[in-house]
């Protein structure tokens, strides 16, 4: 009995440890995952919580769709590369099962655990952030400047400020941070607001340096409905309506100061005129590619639909799909695509045609049993991680690196323990 406690407290520190790691270096978490799932094995139980329906089979949903990704090798002629990919989704696999064995120590620790994980991305964002200004000094001539513009490159935007994860996933997990803070000001009772307040502008303005479009609009539509929510719960009208103003207002600075989101409605050409180009004091800081043709992005999903329904039952397999998507690129004629070696950037569309109809529908079962769960407690953090991971899935294939895969899979568990009657949304939405 003294040995197993040791190892549930030990295996305790490693979840704080591979949670706070998420946002760090993708292969630093994968070390950890690799401890913490051999120490979690010696206290494995497959017992789970037969009360939460949902759960359960959300869990077991995630095991078959690992399962049927990894069958699909069979369908793989290099199995080598099928084998690189599908480690990826190893979280699909060991997640699930050590939260089935651990279910009863991983709910009553739910809070601590959302509490690491926006502290790990508080500190990896504060750590981007130092950074940039340290590589933002130069000596010229003897004397120290400050210029974060070095040719295109300006150290506070976009993939030169994410030095741990690939951009988008680092402002994926940004935002759920923006909506576990958000989370807590409205269904806990924190004593010391301005530090949640602190943490939540932080990760506002990281969303708005990083400039992912997706994860920009997936932050107001958090933002958004927590103004829903705000009103919902306590009916003060003055105060929602002072918020929606400020969002709308917040909203309104992203749309207009931020280079990739106003160019979003700029893309009409496909050739850069010397107005894309601005100067300052000899720098570029604005790069002339930012003002890209979006149709490049609908020709890629058409390609996708292609395959889709060429392999629509059982995938052309993991191994295959990357191969088999840039011949298909450069017989469209998508030249870009297929010289940059471009993925499906469509979740849904790439789990079809790479795993076939039973992996594409075990991808919607898990958002639909979440999506169930999330309206039948009145989870408002639930909803809030399906918002954004539907986003992304929508216009980026994130299942294709193994952090963004850690933090689907963790980041829904997390938000489907947060279900406490007195955190959810009490009045019927």
């Amino acid at each position: 009995m003294i040995a197993m406690n040791r190892l549930n407290s030990f295996f305790a520190s490693l979840t704080f440890l591979l949670i706070f790691s998420m946002s760090f270096y993708q292969s630093c978490s994968m070390v950890v995952m690799l401890v913490w799932t051999i120490v979690g094995f010696f206290g494995i139980n497959l017992s789970g919580d037969k009360n939460d329906k949902f759960l359960l089979a959300t869990e077991f949903c995630m095991l078959l769709f690992f399962t049927v990704n990894a069958l699909s090798l069979f369908f793989s002629f290099d199995k080598i590369e099928g084998l690189r990919n599908l480690q990826s989704f190893l979280p699909f696999a060991i997640v699930p099962i050590m939260a089935l064995s651990y279910s009863d120590s991983l709910k009553d620790n739910y809070i601590k655990l959302l509490r690491i994980f926006v502290l790990g991305i508080l500190a990896s964002s504060a750590i981007c952030l130092l950074a940039a200004l340290v590589r933002s000094f130069h000596i010229v001539d003897g004397s120290l400047i400050f210029n974060p513009y070095v040719g295109f490159r300006n150290q506070f935007v976009y993939t030169h400020l994410s030095m741990f994860l690939y951009t988008n996933t680092f402002a994926m997990c940004i935002v759920f941070a923006a909506a576990v803070l958000v989370w807590a000001l409205l269904f806990r009772k924190p004593h010391r607001k301005w530090l949640l307040y602190s943490g939540l502008a932080l990760c506002i303005l990281m969303i708005f340096l990083l400039s992912s479009r997706t994860n920009v609009y997936a932050l107001f539509a958090v933002l958004y409905l927590s103004v829903l929510v705000f009103y919902l719960r306590f009916r003060k009208l003055v105060h929602s309506v002072a918020l929606l103003i400020a969002v709308t207002g917040l909203f309104w600075v992203f749309q207009t100061c931020n280079y990739r989101v106003l160019n979003l409605s700029k893309q009409v050409t496909s050739y850069i005129t010397e107005e894309d180009i601005v100067m300052d004091n000899g720098y570029v800081i604005q790069h002339p590619q930012a003002i890209e043709n979006v149709n490049i992005r609908f020709q890629m999903w058409e390609t996708g639909a292609k395959l889709l329904r060429r392999y629509w039952l059982t995938g052309c397999g993991i191994g295959d799909y990357k191969g088999v998507l840039r011949s298909e690129y450069q017989f469209d004629g998508i030249d870009e695509a297929y010289q940059k070696g471009y993925d499906q950037h469509n979740q849904y569309i790439e789990t079809f045609a790479t795993a076939g109809v039973l992996g594409g529908f075990m991808l919607l079962i898990i958002m639909l049993l979440s999506l169930i769960s999330a309206w039948r407690n009145r989870n408002y953090l639930l909803f809030c991680c399906l918002l954004i991971v539907a986003l992304n899935m929508m216009l980026e294939s994130m299942l294709n690196r193994f952090s963004a895969s850690m933090f689907f899979v963790v980041a829904l568990l997390l938000s489907m323990y947060a279900k406490h009657p007195d955190l959810t949304i009490q009045q019927k939405v």
